[in-house]
């Protein structure tokens, strides 16, 4: 505000005022000094005036000094004049057309309302709060440019092949078309990983600080995942499990025949989903994995594979590397072994402690694996010796039954088409010339020319040994005998000797330091990232541990469509490939991962009622779901809180004269101020709608609160300055109300705008969104307050004055 001071000096004559003017002070003088007259104020006004002379006119301020009775900066009291003067010619409009400025302005308002039909709420994490130009932006869009570059420059190619002309041939030459050059660009491979995302699943103890790292809480563990991997959504006629949308590895390129694109379709169904867990360090990490159901190949295929497990095949119970060798001997898999290789697949989890040595599946190549038949050689002798009455009865197990599966009509696709090759070769080999000897080498025919080889191997042999009676036993009741071995180790010491006695892993230093994935040599999990709240030993291994972390990678919509975008009804048998897109892709992975979360929250290892919960989730989803809850209008507090303001509007504008409103009383003013602003900051959402500003969380939790505030404030300062220009003023109250009052509304108003116009350059884009619809809405509150609710004050002026 510029200062006035009253002259001390002795006054000087206008003569001599104007002999010292210049032609630039007399530009200012002539237009911006001289319009107000102190005659048509009250007294009380010119009072007012004494005590804050620029506030109130700055123009008369002005004429003080020209008239050498005050001094002053007057390069402020002319810009001061200048808005004043506007601020004036507003104010005088408004009070004679204030039917004409509410009709446009509503008008006005209400046209830029439409845009809210087009309302978008960003709750995608990644646009929200990644900075625009940056590293991390620049690595997460690396996929979708590669493949941009990819089939741009494919597409440029063919273009130009088919531009180019035909070379012209000459007579009686024969010219041999060169074979189409494939692009030397890397093509992007399927299973890139890409694009996807995660879930996780946190174990707890149900009393804080207790140790999860025991056989009862790994086990805990194992079940939970293994019920994870069987969850199920039914979308578009399918169940989707979790091996349809989990990251696999890219299996080998394999060489194209129709031969190695079928072991292709057998390694997809085997090669597990990648995920990230403690229980990677024991054997029973491997029940997880699948598949789901497990594979059948039948007994003829397992007597010619006798690396093959007999029954029902799992990554419990293979030998990837074994079967690989095996089969290599009469089909060239050189591909696949070498990635077995690179991987360092090796026994997979056949070589692995067992969490439960007890456990009928335990493989007998973990190194803890407990000899279930000599024990039970040693519990039938103490049994038998018992009495009768005393003695322990074992129930015997039943053959299991075998799951249908496809695994063996693709082994058999596999035999059909060798046998069919093996028997061309022959047909072959019989129009030849009986002196070769030599046959032509073919990496796609077997290397047995006898189907009979295939019979004898693996087959019974002469002089093969009788399984004794204890065997016999042992396979009948070997898993109710574990079973009760396990109900009752207080007895163990009674038939067994301590070399023969379960012995059950270190579980702290199993898994110090982490634990190896199924490739062991590129999937090595950090013992951070699975264990927490560790307390260690003298010796450095891990003690105890207080939460265990499971994490399961998620493909990308795009891997998931093209990994079933030729899919066969052996596989889908419901599935539509022809209405298969990246989209419904996208929709199958979010509502498994929402179905994951469901389930997790309501599983029986939580107990809301007694305040326990043990297992906790948390998928990309959840976070998406989050933002979009919160991003949602909450009208009941929007309108709770707009109520609590008008009601608190209205009874700070109240006045009485005896038992009714007071003529003077502007709380109908204050509740129409309030209900203006709210419009205003409506009508500022559509116009950032349609200038394409995405709202998000902050847009609907705190803009609206954020300007009704601002502009609440604005509108008292108005009504108060209102009930005083009344009673010193008798004619164009309204110029006069927002000359006073409507500079310095306006110049806090377009600070504030200014300072959030000025964070729209924030690289964030949630950031810049918040900064550019305050800014707008701000702006539309300025709007509303120096026009819209002075044309109500006019019209309440005249009900004053009938």
């Amino acid at each position: 505000m510029a200062k006035v001071h009253v002259a001390e000096t002795p006054p000087q004559t206008e003569k001599d005022v104007k002999e010292k003017v210049g032609p630039i002070r007399r530009f200012f003088d002539t237009h911006l000094v001289g319009n107000s007259d102190s005659s048509e104020f009250s007294e009380k006004w010119r009072e007012n005036f004494s005590h804050h002379p620029s506030w109130c006119d700055a123009d008369m301020s002005l004429q003080q000094i020209n008239a050498g009775k005050a001094t002053g900066n007057r390069i402020a009291l002319y810009a001061r004049s200048l808005f004043q003067r506007l601020l004036y010619k507003l104010g005088e409009f408004v009070q004679r057309n204030p039917n004409k400025v509410l009709f446009i302005g509503i008008l006005a308002f209400t046209i830029c309302c439409v845009g809210l039909k087009n309302v978008t709420i960003e709750t995608d994490l990644v646009k929200l709060w990644v900075s625009q130009g940056g590293r991390l932006e620049d690595e997460l869009s690396f996929l979708s440019r590669v493949k941009e570059e990819y089939y741009s420059g494919a597409k440029s190619r063919k273009h130009k092949r088919e531009a180019s002309p035909p070379p012209i041939s000459p007579v009686n030459v024969t010219v041999h078309k060169p074979q189409p050059q494939e692009s030397s660009r890397p093509e992007v491979p399927r299973e890139n990983g890409l694009g996807g995302g995660f879930q996780v699943v946190i174990q707890t103890p149900e009393v804080e600080g207790q140790n999860v790292l025991t056989k009862e809480g790994l086990l805990r563990h194992v079940e939970l995942m293994n019920e994870i991997s069987q969850y199920t959504v039914d979308m578009y006629g399918e169940n989707w499990t979790l091996a349809d949308i989990c990251f696999k590895p890219p299996p080998p390129n394999l060489p194209k025949n129709p031969l190695l694109a079928t072991v292709g379709r057998l390694l997809e169904k085997i090669i597990p989903c990648i995920w990230i867990t403690p229980i990677d360090c024991f054997w029973e990490g491997s029940k997880p994995l699948g598949p789901h159901p497990a594979l059948d190949f039948g007994e003829d295929i397992g007597s010619l594979i006798s690396s093959l497990p007999k029954g029902a095949i799992s990554w419990k119970n293979l030998n990837p590397t074994a079967v690989i060798d095996e089969v290599n001997g009469f089909l060239d898999l050189r591909t696949i072994k070498n990635f077995f290789h690179r991987a360092g697949i090796g026994q997979a989890y056949l070589d692995r402690p067992c969490i439960d040595p007890l456990d009928h599946e335990c493989p007998e190549t973990a190194p803890n694996a407990f000899k279930r038949c000599q024990a039970y050689k040693k519990f039938d002798a103490w049994n038998q010796a018992m009495s009768p009455e005393d003695q322990i009865v074992l129930e015997e197990e039943k053959p299991p039954i075998k799951p249908a599966s496809s695994g063996a009509s693709i082994i058999e696709e596999i035999l059909g088409l060798t046998k069919g090759r093996r028997r061309k070769r022959e047909e072959l080999a019989t129009t030849q010339s009986t002196n070769s000897t030599k046959p032509t080498k073919d990496d796609d025919y077997y290397n047995y020319s006898d189907d009979s080889e295939y019979q004898d191997k693996g087959g019974s042999k002469p002089g093969r040994k009788k399984e004794d009676q204890n065997d016999i036993n042992c396979k009948k009741y070997g898993r109710s005998f574990l079973s009760w071995m396990d109900k009752n180790p207080d007895k163990w010491e009674k038939f067994l000797a301590p070399e023969l006695m379960p012995v059950y892993p270190n579980y702290g230093k199993t898994m110090t330091g982490g634990c190896l994935g199924f490739g062991r040599k590129i999937m090595k999990w950090p013992e951070d990232l699975i264990i927490g709240g560790v307390q260690r030993n003298q010796s450095g291994s891990v003690k105890s541990a207080e939460a265990f972390q499971s994490v399961f990678l998620v493909s990308g919509a795009q891997d998931v469509y093209q990994r079933f975008k030729d899919a066969t009804t052996d596989t889908k048998p419901n599935f539509d490939a022809r209405r298969w897109s990246a989209g419904r892709a996208s929709e199958i992975i979010q509502a498994w991962q929402r179905n994951f979360t469901i389930k997790i929250y309501n599983h029986r290892f939580n107990h809301p009622e007694k305040k326990i919960r043990t297992v906790h989730p948390l998928a990309s989803t959840s976070i998406q779901d989050m933002l979009t809850e919160f991003s949602q209008f909450n009208y009941t507090i929007i309108v709770a809180g707009y109520v609590i303001m008008i009601i608190y509007a209205a009874y700070t504008q109240m006045n009485w004269d005896g038992y009714w409103f007071a003529v003077e009383s502007t709380s109908c003013l204050a509740i129409v101020g309030v209900i203006l602003v709210t419009f205003s900051s409506i009508a500022g959402l559509g116009l950032s709608t349609l200038i394409g500003v995405h709202f998000n969380a902050a847009t609907t939790q705190i803009v609206p609160f954020l300007t009704l505030g601002l502009g609440i404030d604005d509108m008292f300062l108005i009504l108060h300055n209102y009930n005083l220009v009344i009673q010193y003023v008798k004619r164009k109250e309204m110029a006069v109300l927002l000359k006073e009052t409507g500079m310095s509304i306006t110049i806090t108003s377009v600070n504030i705008i200014l300072a959030f116009i000025t964070g729209t350059i924030l690289p964030i884009p949630a950031l810049r969104s918040f900064c550019a619809q305050t800014a707008i809405l701000l702006f539309f509150n300025m709007i509303c307050t120096m026009v819209l609710f002075p044309g109500f004050i006019a019209k309440d002026l005249e009900r004053r004055k009938a």
